[in-house]
């Protein structure tokens, strides 16, 4: 079964400077918002964080699925290995899902995708959220396509909204963009978005990656962790970037890559894509409903560190 979430991957234009040091480029996976509509300062950004706690909860896994369109037997499948999900959206696609998740304890995690999606936070998040993501992929003109001023701009709308349902706020989530960007960089985008944004509250940082070694990610993270102070959220990572895509290679980076992700302190929430896809399908953890792939058997069953 195909994702109905309308997803397209493209290999972009290699990046010059860091990424080709470590032998990548970047990927853009493209989605269309289908919603409506950890806290420590930022380094020198003018970012503060917020104090809610994001209500009481279970324990709190790091990992999770980028995922929509699920169904019940799918997250009942994911929730013997996984804490939370999200799907680009403000509230679960299908009401079965949003009935069941609370109960196999997995948390679901709303995000404001884009700008339109600021109309519909009242109405359509979910009132047992605990956390808000913020826009998708703004530096990518196919995505959320925000300039940092834009998205400074809007970041009020996020706080207030957060502050009045006791949410944790987590940043829009970048990526390098070699297509047609606002800002190519992702360190530049949001050095800039948190210049435009002084004050303004971040209490995790967001981003994507889809290179396909292990040293490429621990690079990549410690770009973040050596400028920002918060803790950092993964939102979107799978081999998609390299001249082997195949199952094999999947399975020998997502366990290279879950090595990382768990041991890192800084990192405080990881979600690999996808359920299923329709383009490259060796990074499905979902077969047959209510089925895992050998990969999604992988990523349930490896070691998870969770908290209170």
């Amino acid at each position: 079964m195909q994702s109905p979430l309308p997803l397209l991957a493209r290999v972009s234009i290699g990046l010059a400077g860091a990424l080709t040091a470590c032998g990548s480029s970047s990927v853009e996976v493209l989605h269309t918002g289908t919603g409506g509509s950890g806290a420590d300062a930022s380094s020198g950004s003018g970012a503060s964080a917020s104090s809610g706690t994001g209500g009481a909860a279970p324990a709190a896994c790091k990992r999770g699925v980028a995922y929509g369109y699920h169904s019940v037997a799918d997250l009942t499948a994911l929730s013997k290995g996984i804490g939370w999900w999200y799907n680009w959206a403000t509230k679960p696609d299908n009401t079965d899902v949003a009935d069941a998740h609370a109960g196999l304890g997995v948390e679901y995690v709303p995000m404001a995708w884009g700008e339109a999606s600021l109309v519909g936070l009242s109405a359509e998040v979910p009132a047992d959220a605990r956390h808000l993501l913020g826009f998708n992929e703004p530096n990518f003109g196919s995505q959320a396509n925000l300039t940092p001023t834009q998205a400074a701009a809007l970041w009020p709308q996020i706080e207030d909204f957060a502050e009045q349902h006791d949410l944790v706020i987590v940043s829009p989530a970048v990526n390098f963009c070699g297509g047609t960007c606002n800002v190519a960089d992702p360190f530049e985008w949001l050095d800039q978005f948190f210049a435009a944004c002084q004050g303004c509250t971040v209490d995790a940082i967001a981003m994507h990656w889809y290179a396909c070694d292990g040293s490429a990610l621990t690079w990549y993270l410690q770009q973040f962790e050596s400028k920002y102070t918060q803790k950092l959220w993964l939102t979107e990572f799978s081999c998609l970037d390299g001249s082997d895509t195949s199952e094999p290679a999947q399975q020998a980076y997502m366990k290279a890559a879950l090595a990382i992700l768990e041991a890192d302190p800084r990192v405080e929430r990881y979600a690999w894509f996808t359920g299923r896809s329709d383009f490259t399908p060796s990074i499905d953890l979902l077969g047959a409903d209510g089925e895992l792939t050998p990969l999604g058997q992988t990523y349930v069953n490896a070691p998870a560190s969770c908290k209170p």
